[in-house]
């Protein structure tokens, strides 16, 4: 499936990653087979074999750039059957036209975003992104959006919360997707975010990111490993991937924190 949220920009030519600051005007087409021949399509990549939840595009019509974002299949159709207990063909997204919708322009340029700065080698985080937009277009623009159809979400117990900690825990090396994470606790990827947020104040990506941190300074502090084998074997995809999370939240590079814990 694929589903293309333009927005063309009307304040003149277009800059090359397109996600500057436009006049706010939207066209929710309807969703579409996924068009494997897009041209300037950069899909997001994922950790380990997992396929990605989301991929944009950046085309020109004239002088507009239009940004479309296309989130698979699945993903929507989890979004549907979870808030309305029903198949996707039962939900369709609605075509409209020059439409005003600030959060759903605002998450799309996130994951454009997160291809252009390199946020996008955190899987999780696309993830996150993806579920946010099928969310979003199933409550407000489908043929069921109305607040009589929406379902209550129901906390996840304490103890799925202290198994799905352990599991983090246990996997910082490997790919800790929505998926696998939901699926070792046996929830929907859809109420996983907002909840593990109520129940441990972070939402499952910032804390997987700062648990794979702390582990890094224990093995920087501790050892003589070269850099990119400490940033593989706590889940960052390369040596960068870690420098840019670890001088984002730790205030310095992973070797001037290896060289101050030396003194």
């Amino acid at each position: 499936m694929a589903f293309p949220l333009r927005r063309d920009f009307r304040g003149g030519p277009a800059s090359n990653d397109g996600i500057g600051n436009p006049s706010p005007f939207h066209n929710l087409p309807l969703v579409a087979p996924h068009r494997r021949d897009a041209q300037d399509r950069r899909s997001v990549p994922r950790e380990g074999a997992h396929r990605a939840a989301a991929s944009v595009c950046h085309a020109r019509r004239g002088d507009h750039s239009i940004l479309q974002v296309y989130i698979r299949e699945s993903v929507y159709s989890a979004a549907v059957n979870d808030m309305y207990g029903c198949e996707k063909s039962a939900a369709q997204v609605l075509p409209r036209f020059a439409i005003l919708d600030p959060l759903l322009e605002q998450l799309c340029i996130a994951i454009a975003r997160a291809l252009r700065d390199g946020t996008v080698e955190d899987g999780l985080y696309t993830d996150t992104l993806a579920q946010m937009i099928a969310v979003h277009l199933a409550r407000y623009h489908c043929s069921r959006s109305h607040p009589l159809h929406m379902t209550t979400t129901k906390p996840i117990p304490s103890w799925k919360i202290r198994r799905l900690v352990d599991f983090i825990e246990e996997n910082l090396d490997r790919d800790l997707s929505l998926g696998a994470m939901a699926a070792e606790v046996a929830v929907s990827p859809l109420y996983l975010p907002r909840s593990f947020k109520a129940a441990v104040g972070q939402s499952p990506h910032q804390y997987v990111i700062g648990r794979r941190i702390e582990r890094a300074k224990e093995l920087l502090s501790s050892g003589d490993s070269p850099i990119v084998d400490v940033a593989l074997a706590v889940g960052f995809s390369s040596q960068s991937h870690l420098s840019s999370w670890f001088l984002r939240l730790v205030g310095v590079s992973p070797a001037e924190y290896r060289r101050q814990s030396a003194g």
